[in-house]
C-alpha cells in the first residue's frame, strides 16, 4: 500500500510537468528566434553610396540647363555674322549705361534738374546746363543702340521668358545658391514650406546673383527713373513703395535689371513682365503725354508728396517746418521776440519749483527746450533732408 501511495504521488507531479512542458512547446515556438538577431525587411544602404545616382542626375541637368543659359546669353541660333553685331552693340551699350549712372549719380549730388532724372526744389549750380545736356544727348544714343540691339535679337519678350524659364528650372534643381532666388515655391509638402526644406533659403539681403537696378516705371507713357543704383531681390518691396510715393498721381510699376550685364530692354516687373512687351514701353520717347504725370495739373511736388506717408517719420518725432525753424530761432537768440500769436519758445531752464512741482505735459506742438539744452533722455529733433522727385 505504501509503494502504491509513493508511486501514485509520483505519478501526479510528473504528469503535470510533462503537461506544463508540452504546453510551453508550442508557446516557446512562437516567440523565439532563429540564432542571430533577424534581418530588417528593407535593408538600408550605406548614406555615402545611395545618394550617388542623384547626384550625377543632378550634375548633369545642372551642366545642361547652364550650357542653354549661356546659349540664350551668346544669342545662339542666329547668323554667327548678326551675332558678333550684337555682342558689339551691348558692349557700347553696358559702358553707355554705366557713364550715363555715373553722370546720373552726380547730377543728383549736385541737385540738378531735368535730364530725366531728378528734380529738385533748391537752386541749380552752374554746372547743371552742360552735365544735363551731356546726360540728354548720351541717354538719345543709349536708347538707339538699344533699338537697334532689340532690332537684331527678334522677339525680346520671347527670349526672356526662355531665359527666366531656364533660371527657374536651375533654382529648382538646387544648382547653386546664386539659382534659388528664382524659386517661388519648392516642390515639398506643407511642413516643408512651413519649416523649410532639406536646402537652406539664403538671406533676403544676400547678393545671390550679383546687384539690381529697380526703375519706377510710369504705365501710361512708359517713362522710367532709377529707384536704386545697386540692390538685391529683398529691399524691391521698399523700392516699390519709394516708386510710389514719388509718382502719386498715375500708375506705376517697379522693374529691375541686373547691374552690371542688363540694361533697361531686359528689365522685369515683379509680376515677371518685360518692359519691351508692355504697350507704352518708350512711348514718351515719341510722343508727349500732357494727362500723364506724376502731379495733378497746378499741384505742385509739395503739394503732390504730401499725400504719401512719409515712412522715414516716426511716432512721436517733431517736424520742423520753415514757421517752426523760425521759432526755434528766436528761441536761440533772446534778444528777439517771438510774433504775437506764435507758440512762444521756452528758452530758460525751469526753476527749481516747478521742477520740484512736475511741470505739465507740453502739447505735440511745443518745444520746451531750445537748441543746446536738451535735456537727457529726450528724443533729438530729426530734420528731414530735400526730397527727390522725378521731373513732373
Amino acid at each position: 500500500m505504501i509503494g502504491t501511495a509513493i508511486t501514485k504521488v509520483l505519478r501526479g507531479p510528473g504528469a503535470a510537468l510533462s503537461v506544463l512542458v508540452l504546453c510551453a512547446v508550442p508557446a516557446a515556438a512562437q516567440f523565439s528566434f532563429p540564432f542571430g538577431a533577424p534581418p530588417p525587411p528593407n535593408p538600408v544602404p550605406a548614406p555615402n553610396t545611395a545618394p550617388a545616382p542623384n547626384t550625377a542626375a543632378r550634375s548633369q541637368a545642372c551642366l545642361r540647363l547652364e550650357s542653354q543659359l549661356a546659349a540664350i546669353d551668346r544669342g545662339a541660333g542666329v547668323d554667327p555674322a548678326k551675332a558678333d553685331q550684337i555682342k558689339r552693340y551691348e558692349d557700347a551699350a553696358a559702358k553707355q549705361q554705366a557713364e550715363l549712372d555715373r553722370l546720373g549719380q552726380q547730377s543728383q549730388r549736385l541737385g540738378c534738374q531735368g535730364g530725366g532724372f531728378f528734380a529738385l526744389f533748391s537752386g541749380q549750380s552752374p554746372q547743371c546746363g552742360p552735365l544735363n545736356n551731356q546726360i540728354q544727348q548720351m541717354r538719345a544714343n543709349l536708347d538707339r543702340t538699344l533699338t537697334d540691339i532689340q532690332r537684331l535679337q527678334g522677339n525680346s519678350g520671347e527670349r526672356e521668358g526662355q531665359r527666366r524659364g531656364i533660371l527657374v528650372a536651375l533654382g529648382q534643381n538646387d544648382c547653386g545658391p546664386q539659382y534659388r532666388q528664382y524659386v517661388t515655391g519648392g516642390p515639398g509638402g506643407f511642413f516643408d514650406s512651413l519649416f523649410g526644406g532639406a536646402g537652406v533659403a539664403p538671406a533676403p539681403n544676400a547678393p545671390l546673383a550679383g546687384t539690381y537696378r529697380t526703375l519706377c516705371v510710369r504705365t501710361c507713357d512708359g517713362y522710367y527713373f532709377p529707384i536704386s543704383y545697386s540692390t538685391v531681390p529683398g529691399k524691391f518691396a521698399d523700392d516699390e513703395q519709394l516708386c510710389r510715393r514719388m509718382c502719386p498721381a498715375t500708375e506705376v510699376t517697379l522693374y529691375s535689371h541686373r547691374n552690371p550685364g542688363e540694361d533697361v530692354s531686359r528689365a522685369m516687373s515683379v509680376s515677371g513682365r518685360v518692359y519691351s512687351d508692355l504697350p507704352t514701353a518708350f512711348s514718351y520717347r515719341k510722343q508727349y503725354n500732357a494727362a500723364c504725370s506724376c502731379r495733378l495739373p497746378g499741384q505742385s511736388w509739395a503739394e503732390a508728396l504730401r499725400q504719401g506717408d512719409d515712412q522715414t517719420i516716426e511716432r512721436g518725432d517733431i517736424v520742423v517746418t520753415e514757421e517752426r525753424a523760425k521759432q526755434l530761432n528766436l528761441g536761440a537768440n533772446p534778444g528777439r521776440q517771438a510774433p504775437k500769436g506764435a507758440d512762444a519758445v521756452n528758452s530758460a531752464p525751469p526753476s527749481p519749483a516747478n521742477a520740484e512741482q512736475g511741470a505739465a505735459p507740453a502739447a505735440e506742438d511745443k518745444v520746451e527746450q531750445a537748441p543746446g539744452e536738451q535735456a537727457p533722455g529726450k528724443r533729438k529733433v530729426r530734420a528731414v533732408g530735400p526730397t527727390i522727385y522725378p521731373v513732373r
